[in-house]
């Protein structure tokens, strides 16, 4: 029976509360020293009166609206009498993408900061990973992610699941290079991997090219990466849409969502808060009489007011969860 699964940040939360908590990160970020004064200046100016610095999504609804108008004024034919805006304001979208680029580079590179394993790089355990593998081998399930963390991309990449004429599962990258018709299966064998936010390994490297740098690329020091941060959702929840549909992969990640789900026979969100109210409207118009099931910690409520949520969110009923640790869920 094939299926849908849908990460949330839940799934990184539960191995590490301090190493996947955006507040951490973005204050990790604003601090490091990996963002010039330039940019936290131009930056700072869009965040809401009394924040020195954003701490949350929902703090960088202004910036977006102002990349996008920035945009707009950046496509105006320049005719010779100066340009509609000044050097700061073309240097503005520059400056979020790279901030949005940095706050998920730190979430994919992410260690323990403390505890037995600190220092160490966060990753799933065997115990939780194998049954996944299996599943997704045996049932073809699809797998969406709402992280930038990598923790399931890593795992099942180094799990051969990505590899083959005739792969297990499906990205849309071949040779770095993604391309929509490397997301078309033979004889539909074989699983989407969406990541339905965007990745801080997406680099545009000409104007309608998208390219995956290595991993390994994201360790140290960042320097300045030029065309990064344009594929990755980090601002306020009414305007990531507008994000998605400006990115061509994105965009393309969202189409094949409603594909997946339409010959899923159940959908399975896992350690997702229910926040995005782009992806649970989509899951409400095309749910059909589709079996939905929601795994999360127990933290998030009872059941009572939980299942309320999500039957409003959702359009309908729910088969709920709750569990003191996610990782140890096993129902696949």
């Amino acid at each position: 029976m094939r299926k849908t699964f849908i990460f949330g940040n839940g799934l990184g939360m539960s191995i590490s509360a301090d190493a996947y908590n955006l507040t951490s990160v973005m204050s990790d970020v604003w601090e490091n020293g990996d963002l010039s004064d330039v940019q936290k200046g131009l930056i700072s100016t869009c965040l809401p009166n009394g924040a020195e610095r954003p701490t949350s999504e929902e703090q960088l609804a202004t910036l977006q609206d102002t990349v996008g108008a920035c945009e707009v004024l950046l496509g105006v034919r320049d005719t010779g009498a100066g340009h509609w805006l000044s050097e700061q304001g073309r240097q503005f979208p520059d400056a979020v993408r790279r901030f949005a680029f940095l706050v998920a580079r730190g979430m994919f590179v992410a260690k323990h900061p403390s505890g037995p394993g600190i220092g160490q790089r966060c990753a799933l355990s065997s115990e939780f990973l194998q049954p996944l593998v299996d599943h997704i081998q045996a049932n073809q399930t699809h797998i969406a992610t709402l992280n930038y963390d990598g923790l399931l991309s890593s795992a099942l990449s180094a799990a051969g699941l990505f590899v083959g004429s005739n792969p297990d599962m499906l990205d849309g990258f071949v040779d770095s290079k993604f391309d929509r018709t490397n997301l078309f299966r033979k004889k539909k064998r074989g699983a989407w991997y969406l990541h339905l936010h965007g990745c801080p390994l997406f680099v545009d490297k000409g104007k309608s090219t998208i390219r995956k740098i290595s991993p390994g690329s994201l360790f140290g020091k960042p320097g300045s990466p030029k065309r990064v941060g344009r594929h990755i959702v980090l601002t306020h929840f009414k305007h990531k849409p507008k994000i998605i549909e400006s990115s061509d992969i994105l965009r393309i990640y969202w189409e094949f969502l409603e594909m997946a789900i339409d010959e899923s026979e159940e959908v399975l969100m896992f350690g997702y808060s229910g926040n995005d109210a782009h992806l649970n409207r989509l899951i409400s118009q095309v749910r059909g009489d589709k079996n939905i099931r929601v795994v999360e910690w127990l933290g998030a409520g009872n059941r009572t007011r939980r299942q309320a949520f999500w039957k409003e969110q959702l359009g309908g009923d729910v088969d709920l969860t709750l569990l003191e640790d996610v990782l140890t869920f096993e129902e696949w």
